[in-house]
């Protein structure tokens, strides 16, 4: 007869275990009780929303990961995670969920409170200190497409230092240091 060996150390699995002492169980609240987080405790992980997510498969945590997440009060992954700011915002998830769950929205409520907390990642905050110092992120064209469209050079009546005094005063002047 042979003989097996006993396992010395913690069984293998396919995720890391979850540190109970670590989750914030007010996290799951704070969400739910946003305008926009009222159908979170109806989530039930069944996937609908990674499965409409045209991005999902470079994400680290899938849309319904994130959400279960949130349901389990992992406010610090959740709140670091790049994916709440890789979200397209196309509402797919969110068009197609069962259950009616605000998944985009809801993410978008996760993107306040990471900024709120200083979670902001530096491409982020590098397209907000642009589109403080010139009022806009994109150029509408370059001079040479326009004179081809036999457009004025300029664009007529674009005034951007108006826009640049208003986000001054917002959220994203706070965040880059533009504001108060």
């Amino acid at each position: 007869m042979a003989e097996t060996e006993e396992p010395t150390g913690p069984p293998d699995t396919l995720i890391d275990p979850i540190e109970m002492s670590k989750l914030d169980h007010k996290f799951r609240e704070e969400i739910h009780s946003m305008p926009n987080g009222e159908e979170l405790s109806a989530c039930f992980a069944c996937s609908t929303c990674t499965a409409a997510c045209p991005i999902a498969n470079i994400w680290n945590y899938k849309p319904h990961q994130l959400i279960r997440m949130i349901l389990l009060g992992m406010r610090d992954e959740v709140l670091s995670s790049n994916e709440i700011w890789l979200c397209l915002t196309c509402f797919q998830c969110q068009e197609r969920c069962p259950q009616k769950v605000r998944v985009t929205d809801i993410f978008f409520d996760c993107k306040n409170l990471a900024a709120e907390e200083g979670k902001v990642p530096p491409t982020i905050v590098g397209l907000g200190k642009e589109l403080l110092e010139k009022g806009q992120l994109y150029t509408v064209t370059a001079d040479w497409e326009r004179e081809d469209l036999n457009l004025e050079p300029e664009v007529p009546g674009l005034s951007v230092d108006p826009v640049k005094d208003i986000l001054k005063e917002t959220r994203t002047g706070r965040l880059v240091g533009g504001g108060k």
